[in-house]
């Protein structure tokens, strides 16, 4: 369950609905709401962790409100249920159901009308607006000019979903004070950019069509995003980072990259990041672990990690450091 790799910090813990609502206009998402006749008396809690190019507000909540809010223009927002319900929202265009199977994405200045069940407990993901438009801008290899608009429901048991699960598990101990590993403020960057990728490739929007126009990237273009790939790999580089690197749009590069090498621009950084990672074990300086070389390198989930390693290079990761501190065997006479 998604509820339970939250760590954020307590800001607030109030029974003042006024209170939560001045916490939550900068936290989260501007509203203004009211208890509805037969509700139980409100009281709520909110957690708040900042991540890089994202922050994230969890509100757990007692009390039936009729909650209306407007999405300011420089923000991006995700509603995701992590109880047994958030309630139904009534967008612009669309009305959502807010729970296990369906989340909610607001667009800049969209409105929404949200009536909650008695007891709700809801992660908010908010975006900066400039960082998802030049994603996108870096994607398509153009300028935008539209305001980029995103369908509002946006379906947890999709592939996408379950993409998202697996971002936010990747989250667990980098928010706030108790990321103790040094390596935070990378995964915290990097989980936020493949969250914005995620969307714009996975989510229906008003540049969905265009974003999958293709067309084929010369062995030149091709080489220009390998060797940004491998110059960059240290520092998490988006889809678009690539896509502007190589003046091509997202589309092209990965049908070029799938064509000519067999893997996506992705899959092609994870295995530079896996042969980085195997570097490190060959030749480990003294305090070395292979859980610090692949959070290093951006592998959080380490039983995969150890998978993949070994079906890269037919050992465990475990094996490579043991045998590069033993250093070479030698025989006597």
């Amino acid at each position: 369950m998604l509820r339970s790799i939250f760590p954020g910090e307590v800001v607030v813990e109030t029974k003042d609905p006024d209170r939560a609502a001045s916490v939550l206009r900068n936290a989260a998402i501007p509203y203004s709401s009211e208890l509805l006749p037969g509700s139980p008396s409100f009281s709520t809690r909110i957690l708040v962790a900042e991540g890089q190019g994202a922050q994230f507000s969890r509100v757990v909540t007692t009390g039936t409100m009729r909650v209306k809010s407007r999405l300011p223009a420089d923000s991006y927002a995700l509603a995701l249920d992590l109880g047994s319900g958030a309630g139904l929202h009534r967008g612009e265009e669309q009305s959502v159901v807010v729970n296990s199977e369906s989340a909610f994405i607001q667009s800049p200045l969209q409105a929404v009308e949200v009536l909650t069940p008695p007891d709700f407990d809801v992660l908010f993901v908010k975006l900066a607006r400039n960082s998802v438009v030049n994603e996108l801008q870096k994607m398509l290899d153009r300028e935008v000019r539209a305001d980029l608009v995103f369908s509002q429901e946006f379906r947890m048991y999709s592939g996408a979903g379950q993409r998202l699960r697996e971002l936010l598990l990747r989250l667990r101990g980098f928010l706030g004070p108790e990321d103790k590993s040094g390596n935070g403020e990378l995964i915290r960057r990097e989980v936020a950019g493949e969250l914005i990728t995620l969307l714009l490739q996975a989510q229906p929007h008003n540049y969905t069509r265009l974003l999958n126009r293709c067309d084929m990237a010369d062995l030149r273009r091709l080489r220009v995003a390998e060797e940004f790939i491998c110059a960059n790999a240290h520092l998490a580089p988006s889809l678009g980072d690539v896509c502007a690197a190589a003046g091509a749009s997202a589309r092209t590069l990965q049908d070029s990259f799938q064509q000519k090498r067999g893997c996506s621009p992705m899959q092609f950084l994870r295995k530079i990041r896996m042969e980085k990672v195997r570097a490190g074990l060959m030749q480990p300086e003294a305090d070395a672990s292979v859980t610090n070389e692949a959070v290093r390198w951006g592998f959080l989930h380490f039983g995969r990690f150890s998978r993949e390693y070994r079906n890269h290079f037919g050992e465990l990761p475990s094996k490579t450091l043991q045998r590069s501190r033993r250093g070479p065997v030698r025989f006597s006479r």
